[in-house]
Parts: C-alpha cells; sequence; structure tokens
C-alpha cells in the first residue's frame, strides 16, 4: 500500500478516535467510584508538601559541602 497523505491522516483519525474510544471506556468504569473527601486532598497536600521539604534540605546540605570545598 502506498503512503499518501490521505493514508496518514486517515491513521491520524484512527489513532484520535481510539484514544477518545479508550478514555470514555475508563470514565464509565469509574462512573461508580466515589469523590475522595477534602480531609483526603488536604492529607495528600501535607503529604507532598514534607517530601519538598526534605528535597530543600538536601540542597541546603549541598550548598553547606560546596562552600566548605571552596
Amino acid at each position: 500500500m502506498a503512503d499518501t497523505k490521505d493514508g496518514r491522516n486517515k491513521q491520524a483519525d484512527d489513532a484520535d478516535t481510539r484514544q477518545r474510544k479508550r478514555e470514555l471506556e475508563e470514565e464509565l468504569e469509574r462512573s461508580d467510584e466515589t469523590e475522595p473527601s477534602l480531609e483526603d486532598e488536604a492529607d495528600q497536600a501535607d503529604s507532598a508538601d514534607g517530601d519538598s521539604e526534605k528535597t530543600n534540605e538536601a540542597d541546603g546540605d549541598s550548598e553547606k559541602t560546596n562552600e566548605a570545598d571552596g
């Protein structure tokens, strides 16, 4: 089969259609799930903030090491 612009466009359209169909099926499967409560979301946000503080501490330590080297 020859590679033509129309063929490439059809392939891209078919891929988009398949993706939309998959996303719709996933939404329908999850439609009976409940939304997380606001408290759960706040707890997750707090734990995410704690992770970033550890990263900042590590960055601070590396700066101190650089100062000692310099």
